[in-house]
């Protein structure tokens, strides 16, 4: 039980009853699981206005209500009145559990590419230098170790303040985490300061939600007015955004980047399809890393991850170990490998950029041979990338085929429509098969030895978004399936097969 009184704390408010000594079991802003006691915030969300739902609320047994405007109660609710409950909710969730974030130290990693990867390298980071860590992502949350589902990638303000209280219980003080521009602009940090912000990147994604590149990459620089004093940013010199980004951040400031002159760069690049290795240039000294992930978005993403070590003052040999200890993420660049005599990779590539730099990077690693690409595009995203990326798909791959991804409640044909709508007057260089399982088994069976096959777009997800249902599918389980049939096929090394067979 917390006094409503606390939870209150920090909010401007009306009522015309006492809370001093109202005591409030839980904090929910679903109507569906009110129970006696509980304090229920009318949120007004950007698709649903609970305010509708306080008459549920009440007849639930809430004990106290918060909204934006009056309504019709019994005596016994307490009804407080905010301007904005989307404001409010972040104080109240964070005074709901005593504030966990002020006992932690948390990196902050935003950007459209590499959020999930660098997170992943911080973690192995933590892990050599023997500090417990907790994990907030895309993929899972994880805490110490221990998996967790994610809802969101940058979950709401309840379960983000409930996932920090559970991390301080189980004796977790880092926490390394993705900061999503949703919540950002939504507020769901809001009440949460930073140790470090990592900006990565700002390429065109989620105009349907932002509307403009320049709406979007403001509220992605929202993170850097929650450094902690103290604290630092550390910025991709490498996207143009930041010379101007640079001048408006108060706090320390560090800079990494492979083209531009920064704190930290790497020289000595060597590539390969297996590994990566290159030399570390710091303020604290440089050192060289040999690491599986390949390409050079990788080497940005470890330099991010580097820089962040270095704020956090963890030394230099122990930064080495922990990224040279970390295999892979999974769904990025994974390999899947059943004997066969070509590659396949599973990567969560989803817009025009992110497929853009995983392609280049396989196209100059592998000139001679066939680049064989799967892919679609989400439902009830945005609409504007479906064609720029079928055409980046046809002109860095040998072979495509469009199919269908999570449709949501969009017709899979029409999106498939709307990015061929890209390539059909220029292309001829790739088929269309809707069902995805279809599609990436005929992506596999062109393949012929020393190729490449890319299946983009899902990467770690384990379902397929069609209307309301959640349906099983693994892109990784479905090409081993497919492999495993292929493999008792001797004669399939040196068969290939036609774009239009």
């Amino acid at each position: 039980m917390v006094k409503l009184r606390e939870l209150l704390k920090g909010v401007p408010y009306k009522t015309d009853k006492s809370v001093s000594g109202v005591a409030v079991k839980k904090v929910t802003n679903d109507s569906r699981i009110v129970a006696g006691g509980d304090l229920f915030i009318a949120l007004r969300g950007y698709n649903i206005d609970r305010h509708k739902f306080i008459d549920i609320a009440v007849k639930k047994g809430a004990g106290a209500i918060v909204a934006e405007r009056d309504f019709e109660a019994p005596e016994n609710i307490i009804k407080v009145l905010v301007r904005d409950t989307r404001a409010a909710y972040p104080a109240i969730a964070a005074n709901f559990y005593g504030n966990p974030s002020k006992k932690l130290r948390i990196v902050g990693v935003t950007g459209t590419n590499g959020k999930t990867t660098i997170t992943y390298i911080i973690e192995s980071i933590f892990k050599e230098a023997g500090i417990p860590a907790g994990v907030i992502g895309t993929i899972n949350y994880r805490i110490a170790g221990k998996e967790l589902p994610a809802s969101n990638t940058t979950p709401g303000p309840l379960e983000l303040q409930a996932l920090f209280d559970r991390m301080l219980k189980r004796g977790v003080k880092d926490v390394v985490m993705e900061v999503s521009s949703h919540s950002l602009d939504q507020g769901r940090v809001d009440h949460i300061l930073f140790d470090v912000g990592i900006f990565t990147n700002i390429t065109k994604e989620h105009m349907d939600y932002h509307k403009t590149v320049k709406r979007y990459f403001d509220a992605k620089v929202k993170l850097f007015d929650k450094l902690k004093t103290g604290g630092a940013a550390v910025l991709n010199n490498d996207d143009r955004r930041v010379s101007g980004l640079k001048r408006l951040i108060k706090k320390r400031v560090l800079t990494y980047g492979l083209n531009h002159r920064s704190d930290i760069m790497a020289y000595d690049i060597k590539l390969s399809m297996d590994s990566t290795s290159f030399t570390v240039k710091t303020p604290k000294g440089s050192f060289t890393i040999k690491t599986g992930l390949i390409g050079t978005h990788n080497i940005s993403n470890i330099l991010a991850g580097v820089s962040a070590a270095i704020a956090l003052k963890i030394p230099l040999d122990i930064i080495k170990k922990g990224i040279e200890s970390f295999r892979a993420v999974p769904g990025r660049l994974e390999l899947v490998d059943e004997g066969q005599p070509f590659r396949v990779f599973v990567d969560y590539a989803h817009t025009e950029d992110a497929l853009h730099n995983i392609l280049s990077l396989l196209r100059e690693m592998v000139p001679e041979r066939n680049i064989i690409t799967v892919f679609g595009c989400g439902g009830d995203r945005d609409k504007t990338k479906r064609p720029l990326m079928g055409s980046v798909a046809c002109k860095l791959s040998n072979k495509v085929v469009v199919t269908s991804d999570n449709p949501r409640f969009e017709d899979p044909f029409a999106i498939i429509s709307q990015i061929e709508s890209g390539i059909r007057d220029e292309f001829s260089n790739y088929n269309i098969i809707e069902d995805r399982r279809k599609a990436i088994d005929k992506a596999l069976r062109m393949a012929s030895k020393g190729d490449v096959v890319v299946i983009a777009g899902k990467g770690h997800e384990k379902y397929q978004l069609i209307k309301e249902r959640s349906m099983p599918f693994d892109d990784c389980a479905v090409a081993r399936s497919v492999l495993k049939k292929i493999g008792m096929n001797p004669a399939h090394s040196s068969r290939r097969v036609s774009i239009g067979e």
